[in-house]
């Protein structure tokens, strides 16, 4: 009758994660944006 608790096939499985790979991801994207931001600043002044 109630299928509210059945696992939905959906829902995606967690899977652990490798927090210094996490962390070094994070630093090259916020490097990868400042450099962006610096592209385009470059952008508008020429």
């Amino acid at each position: 009758m109630f299928t509210l608790f059945k696992s939905s096939p959906k829902f995606p499985v967690v899977k652990p994660v490798n927090i210094h790979q996490v962390r070094s991801y994070m630093v090259k994207f916020e490097e990868s944006l400042r450099n962006f931001e610096e592209i385009q600043k470059e952008a508008v002044h020429s």
